[in-house]
């Protein structure tokens, strides 16, 4: 572990303050700094979890885990809670978010022991507050976070609490989804759609000429449900309306050639615009 500088101390601190109510260095009689021993339980946890070692990492979580998410207020945030839970939302992480490479580093500690319950976290007992940086790969695109988590330990030093704080924004742009959001468990879990502006300087008699002998490349695209071709109320602007099984199809056909000959098939004159969204249900099979 590296020592923490000036500015880390002073933003940890902010985040204890935050949690806790009052600044850790304080004379408080309910609150002190706790062994370091805890610090080096939650650091090792986080390396596992970053190495995509799950089975090692269930070994530091306790069965009544409670594991909270950093969306919404502190009464919505998606939680997990028991182990098997947890387990599950760490077993299908990575098909699930698209995240294939994780990096934590820079970590700094405040290993603190409430005496009192606080109405903000509910609980007494010890915390390790850790602020760390991450970096998380989505295919070419890496999303660099400064997270923090914060653990509650158990009398059996096991991790029985996981509470996490950190601006989702650049996960969400990266991965060009958010997969915490909660959506119907349906046959359309997984499916995005995207929606692709542009316009052309091409008569439209020869765009649809053109769309019509590309079509059947389009057909022959894994995991595209459906395409719609769309006409505009703009002269020369047209729009594509794609249905995708998952996250992992769209991004292949994102690096796919016939992806790259649009604006010179379609002689695009401006960037076009591009949506993607998940899909939440359909109204008919």
């Amino acid at each position: 572990m590296k020592a923490r500088s000036n500015s880390q101390l002073y933003t940890i601190i902010s985040i204890a303050t935050l949690i806790f109510g009052y600044t850790v260095f304080d004379k408080h009689p309910y609150y002190e700094i706790a062994s370091q021993e805890y610090e080096q339980i939650s650091e090792q946890y986080l390396q596992h979890v970053a190495n995509m070692e799950w089975e090692k990492s269930y070994a530091f979580l306790s069965e009544d885990i409670v594991f909270r998410m950093p969306d919404g207020d502190r009464g919505s945030r998606t939680s997990f809670e028991g182990l098997e839970q947890v387990k599950d939302f760490w077993n299908s992480y990575k098909e699930n978010s698209g995240n294939d490479k994780v990096t934590f580093k820079d970590f700094v500690h405040i290993p603190v022991e409430a005496k009192k319950m606080n109405v903000q976290v509910g609980m007494t007992g010890v915390f390790n507050i850790c602020y760390f940086s991450a970096a998380l790969r989505y295919g070419s695109n890496t999303a660099n976070v400064r997270m923090h988590w914060a653990f509650h330990f158990n009398e059996d030093k096991k991790i029985d609490g996981i509470y996490t704080y950190y601006d989702r924004t650049p996960i969400i742009e990266m991965a060009q989804r958010n997969f915490l959001h909660n959506k119907p468990k349906d046959i359309n879990e997984g499916m995005v759609v995207q929606y692709i502006k542009l316009k052309s300087d091409l008569p439209e008699e020869k765009l649809l000429e053109k769309a019509t002998t590309r079509a059947e490349q389009f057909r022959a695209i894994p995991g595209l449900i459906q395409k719609y071709y769309v006409r505009l109320g703009e002269p020369g602007t047209y729009g594509g309306l794609y249905i995708w099984d998952s996250m992992e199809s769209l991004q292949a056909f994102k690096n796919s050639d016939l992806a790259a000959s649009i604006p010179q098939a379609y002689e695009v004159v401006e960037k076009p615009e591009v949506e993607i969204s998940d899909l939440l249900f359909t109204l008919r099979d």
